[in-house]
């Protein structure tokens, strides 16, 4: 039967996914998968829960949906009081928004409004780093370092990447002793420079830089030198935790293991787990307060911004992960995970560079070690693996952007257990084993 439904790859229809139990999925073939990337870094309390199901309909009984601009609503209510208490120092105000990409959309004019109301109106700038992803509205794609999502769009676009990636694999300061890496954070003062201190409103960075670069973890220091920085230029700071927080890396905002308060925070993805369409923006009270000293009118929402539904459900999230002491979790099982992939690098000669914190784990595969020479572009490595693991019953993330097209992310669900990160390992070996094989023909060609 042909499908009504309109999908990216018009040609390549993918399975049908027909339930779903923890990190476990099955499809309507009866195949089960090991949900190895959380669906796209979502899933963190993995699938199926029953008590979630039970939130979204009492809610739905109660009341499913009030305009945010109409009435307020008591899950929304609790679940910014909620938030503002797990965020650092004095984050104390939340927006609801419906998706990552709106999350970043809100900051930018957020960030914006901001300088206007301070009489810096030419402050308009953002700036972001040149292998990122902040999301697919026009907005948020203009923030994005991602330049096979851009192509298309040209001039509706802004050129707002304009830092290189905390990148240590493929950067000269790599090199260095890791207690001098965090100079590779001064591209920043350089962009800022060069655009203009006075025109910069704010700077956008990811904590690990997710699918675009393949979970590429910043040197130590180096955010609390941006944060010198953006101090130093009057410029805010801009943390995307859109997949790194909620738990994904161990703590609830990556930010924190980073030592430092952002301006503003955008996340998503984990804090609904995926059972509803639901992010929030995280600011701080002195931003807030400068509008309530103007024209005390923040930017507009959407239709469905601050969702009574959706917020219950990110409220029930939010119960299972402390119930369930998840956090901790985290740190057992990404330690295992951690082992197990840097052994496997060990076995395997194509693949490099296992990094990551958490369980947000990433690779890349090369032709040659000595060399770091990628697979050609066109060969297109990441989407290789995804469908030789997805043939070993396996589902991971194709991460990096071409010419490094190259990496992958294992982030599964925050709930995995020891025996299914054995399992994981054990299908992601088979994976491997078939791309080795691929490579070592790239490589003799």
């Amino acid at each position: 039967m042909t499908s009504a439904l309109l999908r990216h790859q018009l040609n390549n229809p993918p399975p049908t996914v027909e339930r779903g139990e923890g990190v476990w999925l099955w499809d309507t073939e009866g195949r089960d998968y090991i949900d190895g990337s959380s669906e796209a870094m979502t899933e963190n309390i993995g699938h199926g829960v029953a008590k979630i199901a039970d939130v979204m309909r009492d809610q739905a009984q109660t009341i499913g949906f009030s305009m945010y601009a109409q009435f307020s609503n008591a899950p929304a209510e609790a679940l910014a009081k909620r938030l503002a208490a797990l965020a650092p120092a004095d984050i104390d105000h939340i927006f609801c928004v419906n998706s990552g990409s709106e999350a970043a959309e809100y900051a930018m004019r957020l960030a914006l409004q901001v300088f206007k109301e301070c009489s810096q109106p030419a402050k308009t700038k953002m700036l972001s780093r040149d292998t990122s992803d902040h999301g697919m509205t026009m907005g948020a794609l203009s923030l994005s370092g991602q330049d096979a999502r851009r192509a298309d769009f040209g001039n509706y676009l802004h050129a707002f990447p304009a830092v290189p990636a905390a990148y240590a694999y493929r950067s000269d300061w790599g090199d260095l002793p890791e207690d001098e890496q965090w100079v590779a954070a001064d591209d920043w003062e350089k962009a800022i420079l060069a655009a203009g201190p006075d025109k910069v409103a704010a700077i956008i960075a990811e904590p690990i830089v997710g699918a675009a670069g393949g979970a590429l973890v910043a040197p130590k220091g180096y955010f609390r030198r941006l944060r010198e920085i953006c101090d130093q230029y009057d410029v805010l700071m801009i943390m995307d935790e859109v997949i790194t927080g909620i738990g994904r890396t161990g703590s609830w905002f990556a930010s924190e293991a980073e030592g430092v308060v952002p301006d503003i925070i955008t996340t998503a993805k984990g804090l609904s787990a995926g059972y509803a369409p639901l992010g929030a923006v995280l600011v701080r009270a002195p931003l807030i307060d400068a509008i309530k000293k103007g024209s005390g009118l923040t930017p507009y929402g959407h239709t469905f911004s601050c969702n009574p539904i959706g917020a219950a459900v990110c409220m029930a999230v939010l119960d299972h992960i402390e119930d369930n002491e998840v956090l901790a979790n985290v740190a057992a099982r990404g330690a295992e995970l951690e082992d197990g992939l840097k052994a496997l690098a060990q076995r395997y000669r194509h693949m490099a560079d296992v990094r990551g914190r958490g369980l947000l784990w990433g690779f890349e595969f090369v032709l040659d070690r000595k060399d770091r020479t990628p697979p050609l572009a066109s060969f297109n490595a990441s989407g290789v693996f995804v469908d030789l693991c997805k043939e070993a019953a396996l589902i991971v993330y194709p991460a990096g952007i071409a010419p490094y097209n190259n990496a992958t992310l294992i982030a599964p669900p925050l709930v995995i257990s020891k025996n299914e990160v054995e399992a994981l390992l054990q299908r992601l070996d088979k994976g491997l084993a078939q791309m080795e094989n691929q490579l070592n023909d790239l490589a003799a060609a």
